[in-house]
């Protein structure tokens, strides 16, 4: 009987420790980072990324036939809700999201019943041995977010980290096909860390307008015109415009327009403001005009005055001014 009962404890023990063996691990080419790059939040249209992956290698006993394996991610730390993911810089947001499905309709979050986020895993019909499966996840970050800022004038590094909230529930078992996700009482629970980070681009466009002064037989008094300057420049991006010397005189100071086929010239200036009192410059005189970007559309007035002078021969005079925007 002291015999019998010493071999059958030591087959009990031997099957206990064999169910214990049946574990997964998370492979070399499992996600840690998914890094969108650089994004110009100006742009309409939209950053993905499609290298997310999480590689899976499980270990069955003899015993251990079949496992599920339950793939969930939850909130990151700067999220909301898993429906409305966002990457942070401090205090500021970028709109993204993770999915399960190519087209980006699936968003990952809780583990479901069926596939991807539920796969069933076979061992090897000869007895114990590894088994591995790859689940593929997928991230957009929506374009036109005109108003997601930069932070202190400088390409700004965004992101969110999910330090404990993604996790691949796994369950072994003859019956584990059977049970769905989620599953209530997992075998083994493994921490699926992860990064997803960007960096959003400071960045501006400018355009602008022609100035036409109205044809006038004298100058014996003052003309006057405008146009329109037009800048978008990433939110809270300071910016400057600078207006140089022109084409004809290349001064600041003392611009002119030239005849279109003869040597004469009339002079004229660029103000910033009404009262055509502060010269519309650049580093040579006057002064740029300064901003801070909005993500939106700003406009600004460029006032033209053609003071008293004597008045050169009739015909077309024409300068051509370089904008520049600095940011």
């Amino acid at each position: 009987m002291k015999s019998a009962l010493l071999v059958a404890a030591a087959l009990l023990a031997g099957y206990a420790g064999s169910a214990r063996a049946s574990s997964c691990t998370l492979g070399a080419g499992t996600t840690g980072t998914m890094d969108f790059g650089t994004v110009n939040p100006l742009l309409p249209g939209d950053t993905v990324n499609d290298g997310g992956q999480i590689a899976v290698t499980c270990n069955f006993t003899v015993l251990a036939i079949g496992a599920r394996l339950c793939f969930s991610l939850g909130v990151g730390n700067t999220s909301p809700s898993v429906a409305a993911r966002a990457m942070g810089a401090g205090t500021n947001r970028m709109n993204y999201n993770l999915y399960t499905d190519p087209a980006r309709s699936q968003v990952w979050g809780a583990a479901t019943a069926g596939q991807p986020t539920s796969v069933t895993l076979t061992g090897p019909l000869l007895g114990g041995g590894n088994v591995s499966t790859t689940f593929r996840f997928y991230g957009k970050i929506p374009g036109g977010q005109s108003s997601v800022p930069t932070v202190a004038n400088a390409n700004t590094p965004y992101s969110e980290t999910y330090a404990t909230t993604g996790r691949l529930d796994v369950l072994f078992g003859l019956l584990s096909g059977l049970s769905n996700c989620p599953l209530a009482a997992p075998t083994q629970r493994i921490t699926i860390p992860l990064v997803v980070r960007a960096t959003v681009q400071k960045n501006c466009t400018i355009s602008a307008t022609d100035m036409a002064f109205p044809a006038r037989g004298t100058l014996t008094s003052a003309v006057t015109a405008s146009s329109q300057i037009s800048v978008r420049c990433t939110n809270a991006n300071a910016f400057s415009v600078a207006l140089n010397g022109g084409s004809v005189a290349g001064n600041v100071s003392a611009r002119r327009m030239k005849h279109a086929t003869a040597a004469d010239t009339v002079g004229y200036q660029l103000y910033q403001d009404a009262a055509y009192a502060t010269v519309w410059g650049d580093a040579s005189g006057g002064a740029p005009r300064a901003g801070v970007g909005t993500g939106a559309n700003q406009t600004f007035t460029v006032y033209g005055r053609v003071p008293a002078q004597p008045t050169p021969r009739p015909g077309a005079y024409k300068d051509v001014i370089t904008a520049t925007i600095t940011f």
